[in-house]
């Protein structure tokens, strides 16, 4: 099976574009992208921006410019944007490196280990299996029971370590099924069903999408700091994914009638794969108790007077060594070590900005013309990270958003940092028109079962809905009820 989800993350970077190849465009896309810095920093400096914040405004067009392009790997992009701050003397080496070694990337590591135990095992596959057995009554529950599934295991390792495992097993269904590519809407549903639940579940803890540790890394190195728990991250981000589930679900059964009655044949392929899985070995006993054990210290002991969420990742990732059940070899196979760098150099960026004034002469720039209205501000902020993470990769939207939002809040009464900053991660996880907009999109597409315009048209509908929700849970529920 290892092998079956190593050959359909190839197809992905295929896909994506993650094998850049030196062709001339992709020249001329560098060349362009420095030509902004050295204009940028020959320019006079405009009125209420020092040189420093000028400079890292043409670092923050290079960076936008490299990561939605791609001639160049997002990681290299990150530690280009890392090294670059020093060379233009925008901000000292020590200082740009020390916020490389930020905590959340510590938690972000651990994180991945923990996620790779469950691959190596097979349990991310067991529980996946044994989730959809629930789901087995009907066609459309069915459906549901893949996007929800999905979502579920979203909370517990990356979205989009959880599409390539689900995409070989809704797979197998189809097939067994007889289901035509294309030309079902079972289909085109089923494999939607993955790459929507992948997204929407990875709003809901930190573990789902590294963008969500890198904001609250970001908030932490803030003056004062702004600390989250893994706990409080739910609290917040928890009603976003229960509203938005099964109305985008809803949205899929709209776009798509189902023609199909009966899945007889997939309920028997379902309790066959089961019945292949076997018992629980003595190593994913292991496992799950410190998977259990490392939640459980995330949710009542991540608060810097105790452990705080980097530490406790780390500690269940030794733990995973010290009982046998992982190696390194595997860790070096299965963590995507580029994601790391890409992340790193994002932090960096954004506490650049943040320090140089750069943000925030970006977003008086920017927001002047809302009249400082706090409600037309958060509905822009959400437009805009939306339209962006359709885009390019969803961490670098966030990372190029999160220093403007940040400064927006220090501009607009009634929007605080940590409002603006939960605006922009979230909405940054709701890609749903362009198979280039996530790895999830981009891993079920690569099944066939359904064409790139079959997606653009469920996600303008479905990226509408979400818009609408997270405005009404910001003005509501963050606002009004938590008082942020």
């Amino acid at each position: 099976m290892n092998k079956d989800n190593e050959k359909k993350e190839e197809e992905y970077k295929l896909i994506k574009g993650k094998v850049p190849t030196f062709t001339k465009r992709n020249v001329f896309i560098i060349i362009f992208a420095f030509s902004v810095v050295a204009i940028l920093y020959f320019l006079p400096t405009p009125e209420g921006l020092s040189q420093s914040g000028k400079i890292m405004i043409g670092i923050l067009l290079m960076g936008g410019i490299l990561w939605v392009t791609e001639p160049i790997p997002l990681a290299v992009t990150g530690l280009l944007i890392i090294i670059v701050q020093p060379m233009l003397n925008v901000m000292p080496a020590k200082d740009v490196f020390s916020s490389f070694g930020n905590q959340a990337v510590f938690f972000l590591i651990g994180a991945f280990i923990l996620a790779a135990a469950l691959e190596k095992h097979g349990l991310h596959r067991r529980t996946a299996l044994k989730l959809l057995s629930f789901f087995e009554k009907n066609p459309k529950i069915f459906t549901l029971g893949i996007m929800s599934s999905c979502a579920f295991l979203s909370f517990i390792m990356p979205a989009v370590g959880v599409a390539a495992l689900f995409l070989p097993i809704v797979a197998s269904i189809l097939i067994a099924m007889k289901i035509t590519p294309r030309k079902s809407n079972f289909g085109k549903i089923s494999m939607l069903s993955i790459a929507y639940g992948c997204s929407i579940g990875s709003l809901g803890t930190l573990i789902g999408g590294a963008r969500n540790p890198l904001t609250i890394g970001i908030l932490s190195d803030l003056n004062p700091p702004i600390i989250l728990t893994f706990f409080d991250w739910m609290i917040y981000s928890m009603p976003i994914v229960f509203i938005a589930l099964p109305l985008v679900w809803l949205v899929l059964q709209i776009s798509f009638p189902i023609e199909i009655k009966d899945i007889t044949t997939a309920k028997r392929e379902i309790n066959n794969q089961v019945s292949m899985a076997g018992k629980m070995g003595k190593y994913e006993i292991i496992v799950i108790c410190i998977l259990s054990l490392t939640v459980f210290l995330w949710i009542f002991f991540s608060v810097p007077q105790y452990f705080g969420l980097a530490v406790i990742a780390i500690l269940g990732s030794i733990l995973l060594f010290f009982t046998g059940c992982i190696t390194w070899k595997d860790v070096e196979k299965r963590v995507p070590w580029g994601i790391i760098l890409l992340y790193g150099g994002a932090i960096t960026l954004g506490i650049s900005m943040q320090k140089t004034g750069a943000g925030a002469w970006i977003a008086h720039s920017i927001f002047d013309v809302m009249a400082t209205n706090p409600y037309l501000v958060i509905f822009g902020l959400i437009i805009f990270t939306i339209l962006l993470t359709n885009m390019m990769s969803n961490v670098g939207a966030v990372a190029i958003l999160l220093p403007i939002g940040l400064a927006v809040a220090t501009e607009i009464p009634g929007v605080s940092p940590l409002l603006a900053s939960l605006i922009i991660a979230l909405s940054g996880g709701l890609a749903f028109m362009f198979v280039i907009a996530t790895p999830g999109n981009a891993i079920a597409y690569s099944s066939g079962y359904f064409s790139s315009r079959d997606l653009f048209k469920a996600g303008v509908v479905a990226n509408i809905i979400c818009i609408g929700i997270i405005f009404i849970v910001a003005i509501v529920y963050w606002k009004g009820v938590l008082g942020l």
